[in-house]
């Protein structure tokens, strides 16, 4: 679909009353878009791979990851990170949302596939990690509370009352394509609320698309099709409160981290191959990003970063 049309769709169901919930609707029975998949669940599996990797990497051992108390911010309808780092034995989580998004029924299909890739496939990268002590199946028909109980797991949505309130302590914080969404002022208090409820020493682990996303479904844009508008026709004729797409670049990232008082141990940028150089130099790229980031900065189409509260 046109990625311009796409964005004027978002933009209309965000004004009609009702329109979220029916854009949901056509999500989960029309374009299945948010239905879980083997390719979808896997992807995350994949991202939560990498952040045990790092992990293990960085002289962190097996039983020391199952004792961490993980906050998964943005878990969405498919818990599948926190059903990967259960099933190697994590048993302290925590998954928030701004509004509640998962149900039992999103909670077992997650699993269902989490189970299937992971515990089922023969030569997965996670299957030396899993724990012996694994949990009890949940019970047939448990609504998602008895679910999430199951496998010592809260849910939090929305989270802001919950991040209010004093000793947390949570030991690791991850947040898995989530921060492209949010609009820098509300990154900034993001990045402090993650701050706040990490316990001294805590990591904060995220990927993040750099690129635009509208191109993965509109194949007659490229990468940076984003760089050509300002922020005024970006803000008030692009993003709707369904859809924002802040086309932040690393710096910002960086810089937000650093003033909610994190430290910064990793801090990976992915930059564009030769031919999409090529493509990024033929746009003809608007003043506001010109001006403010150099080409390599333009150029960037992945972040992953790591995090420690001193």
């Amino acid at each position: 679909m046109n990625w311009f049309i796409k964005s004027l769709i978002f933009k209309a169901f965000s004004t009609v009353p009702g329109g979220a919930a029916l854009y949901r609707h056509a999500q989960w029975n029309w374009t299945k878009s948010i239905v879980a998949t083997p390719a979808r669940v896997g992807q995350k599996i994949d991202v939560g791979m990498s952040y045990l990797s790092w992990l293990l990497d960085h002289g962190r051992s097996i039983d020391e990851i199952r004792s961490l108390r993980h906050l998964d911010l943005g878990a969405g309808w498919h818990p599948t990170i926190p059903l990967l780092f259960s099933k190697i034995g994590m048993r302290h989580q925590v998954l928030t949302d701004v509004c509640p998004l998962m149900t039992a029924d999103t909670f077992l299909d997650a699993l269902k596939l989490t189970d299937q890739l992971v515990i089922e496939t023969n030569g997965h990268p996670a299957r030396p990690l899993l724990a012996n002590d694994a949990l009890s199946s949940p019970p047939h028909g448990a609504d998602l509370e008895t679910l999430l109980a199951s496998f010592q797991m809260e849910y939090q949505a929305p989270y802001f009352e919950w991040a209010a309130k004093p000793g947390h302590d949570i030991d690791l914080a991850t947040c898995t394509q989530v921060l492209m969404h949010i609009t820098r002022p509300i990154l900034d208090d993001c990045f402090k609320l993650i701050h706040n409820v990490l316990k001294p020493g805590g990591l904060f682990m995220a990927p993040v698309h750099l690129f635009d996303i509208y191109s993965n479904s509109d194949p007659k844009i490229g990468i940076y099709n984003h760089l050509r508008y300002s922020r005024h026709f970006w803000r008030t004729i692009v993003s709707s409160e369904m859809m924002t797409f802040n086309r932040l670049k690393s710096p910002d990232y960086r810089d937000a981290l650093i003033a909610a008082g994190f430290e910064i141990l990793e801090f990976v940028v992915d930059h564009g191959n030769a031919e999409e150089l090529r493509g990024l130099r033929a746009l003809n790229i608007h003043p506001e990003f010109s001006s403010r980031y150099s080409e390599r900065e333009l150029s960037e189409k992945h972040l992953f970063f790591v995090a420690r509260k001193p």
